[in-house]
Parts: structure tokens; C-alpha cells; sequence
């Protein structure tokens, strides 16, 4: 799923629900940390970070 597509389907649950609190299958979300990736890790190379071509979310739940 790419961000748009994410984002408007967030979009479109907030329309018809409002503004809720979201949880995932196991806890309530504390934060979220998104990574960019390539192929699925995060790499520097020389100090600088390689271009992304994914994005990796990472949710913590609630304390």
C-alpha cells in the first residue's frame, strides 16, 4: 500500500466515524515510528542514508 492510499483511507474512516482513537490487533498505539527503507533495511553508507524505496511503520503501544 503506498502513503495515498493509506492516508485516504484514513481520511474516509475519519469522514464517516470522526476522529477516533486507533489501536492495533494487540495494544493501543503510543507512537509510531516510521523508517525509511530499501528492500526492507536501513542502511547509510558513509554517514548518508540510502534513498528510500519503502517505508517501514512501526507502532509501540501505549504505556
Amino acid at each position: 500500500m503506498k502513503i495515498s492510499a493509506l492516508i485516504a483511507q484514513l481520511q474516509l474512516e475519519q469522514q464517516k466515524h470522526g476522529d477516533l482513537p486507533i489501536f492495533t490487533v494487540d495494544s493501543d498505539i503510543g507512537r509510531m515510528r516510521v523508517i525509511p527503507c530499501k528492500d526492507g533495511i536501513s542502511r547509510t553508507t558513509n554517514g548518508k542514508p540510502e534513498e528510500p524505496n519503502e517505508l517501514v511503520l512501526e507502532f509501540h503501544p501505549a504505556d
